[in-house]
């Protein structure tokens, strides 16, 4: 992922540009999964960005560890974890990377954070980050932008959302298009942080996001030392022409003669 994906100034204000986002409903529709396929008791968030997702899993009981290299993010979700006392953590590290010192029930990624590994290696990689964190026989739940569906649809509009906060006013615009050579979203951000009449900071930010299509992420998963077990449309409600495009997919962790200590 670019370091430039989210700067300083996306990352202070990520839970004001993404008001629509239903954790509540994300966090419901893993719940039922780890009731499901568990037992899950422990849940790693690799990319957990302010901690939201992980804030409401250690509300109903887990015990959280979330993981990203923004500082402003990483922080965020401290703060907003410090209630759940040592049954919750933060670290700030890159999660390809990164190696937990105990292994999970479940880990996630989160708000297409796979997709952003656009290239075959840089799937692997993370897919490989996710295993390294999991016990045999863990399980491995994120969602992503479905292939058929993003290119049997349109776009949504481009647009501009203008949202206060105190005495500064933030302005985001948004564009969105598919490129069908890399099969990827390209999505485009512009910023403006305004103080009075005053631009007092700005940003230009380009996100490209794989689209997976149902066999290749299979062979993906496989590759990585997982199998897949099912997938189902993200819950939330979306009311753009976006809402059949993301879903949640999960996979079990499966072991190699090579394995060693379970690594």
């Amino acid at each position: 992922m670019n370091e430039e994906t989210f700067g300083l100034l996306h990352a202070n204000h990520y839970d004001l540009l993404h008001p629509a986002k239903d954790y509540a409903a994300e966090v419901g529709q893993l719940r039922e999964l780890f009731d499901r396929e568990g037992p899950v008791e422990s849940v790693v968030d690799l990319g957990c960005g302010t901690g939201r997702h992980l804030d409401l899993l250690a509300a109903e009981g887990f015990r959280v560890l979330g993981v990203d290299r923004s500082e402003a993010m990483a922080d965020q979700a401290a703060k907003r974890l410090a209630r759940h006392g040592d049954q919750a953590e933060v670290t700030r590290a890159d999660i390809i990377r990164f190696t937990a010192p105990r292994r999970f029930d479940a880990a996630i990624m989160m708000f297409s954070l796979l997709g952003y590994q656009v290239s075959n290696v840089d799937t692997l990689a993370a897919l490989a980050a996710a295993r390294r964190q999991l016990r045999p026989g863990g399980l491995f739940a994120f969602d992503l932008l479905d292939a058929a569906a993003v290119l049997g649809s349109s776009c949504p509009p481009d647009g501009l959302a203008v949202i206060d906060e105190g005495p500064d006013r933030l302005l985001c615009g948004h564009s969105t298009a598919v490129d069908l050579d890399d099969q990827v979203l390209d999505l485009r951000l512009r910023m403006w942080l305004l103080r009075g009449e005053e631009i007092v900071d700005r940003a230009d930010e380009r996100h490209r996001i794989r689209l997976f299509g149902e066999v290749e992420l299979a062979l993906l998963l496989r590759a990585a030392g997982f199998e897949p077990v099912g997938s189902a449309p993200q819950a939330g409600d979306r009311r753009d022409s976006s809402r059949d495009w993301f879903r949640l997919v999960w996979a079990r962790r499966i072991e190699y003669g090579g394995d060693h200590d379970g690594r």
